[in-house]
């Protein structure tokens, strides 16, 4: 069982499974055409999983977990922005809809995570313009390609 205690090994066995979970879930006793997107979805990400399980079978470095102390799995101070950015976006999908919604968690992200911060007046730009466009992007495809009902809010 040293497989498990390396963390790529571990995560790339959690995609593996959760890919497997969302692809019974899409394909079993639904309708094809109701649930296409979701398949489309779960089968990108079995690919993505079982791509990331062949670089770890393969992978030319030791599989064997390191005498060292063991690495910390989740860096909190980093991620914890990034859960409550989702936990609001969660709760605000109901009020302003799902675009605006999308729009703001994108773009808050952005800040946080981004390279050059909120100071830099072309770098708010920037991440406004990249905003505008990811939904544009979204809206095209959900509500004009694959005709999904998006949630509707004050905004859209």
């Amino acid at each position: 069982m040293n497989w498990f205690r390396v963390k790529n090994n571990l995560a790339a066995f959690y995609a593996a499974l959760i890919a497997a979970i969302l692809l019974l879930a899409s394909f079993y006793g639904t309708d094809a055409e109701v649930y296409l997107f979701p398949r489309i979805a779960a089968v990108c990400i079995a690919i993505l999983a079982l791509v990331l399980l062949f670089s770890v079978f393969t992978s030319s470095s030791s599989n064997e977990p390191s005498a060292a102390a063991p690495a910390k799995l989740v860096n909190w101070s980093s991620l914890l922005p990034g859960l409550a950015v989702g936990v609001a976006y969660i709760l605000s999908l109901e009020k302003l809809g799902f675009y605006a919604s999308s729009f703001l968690a994108f773009l808050v992200i952005t800040m946080l995570y981004g390279k050059r911060g909120a100071i830099d007046p072309k770098a708010v730009l920037y991440k406004l313009l990249v905003s505008a466009v990811f939904m544009s992007v979204l809206y095209l495809l959900f509500w004009k390609l694959l005709h999904v009902r998006t949630p509707t809010g004050l905004l859209l």
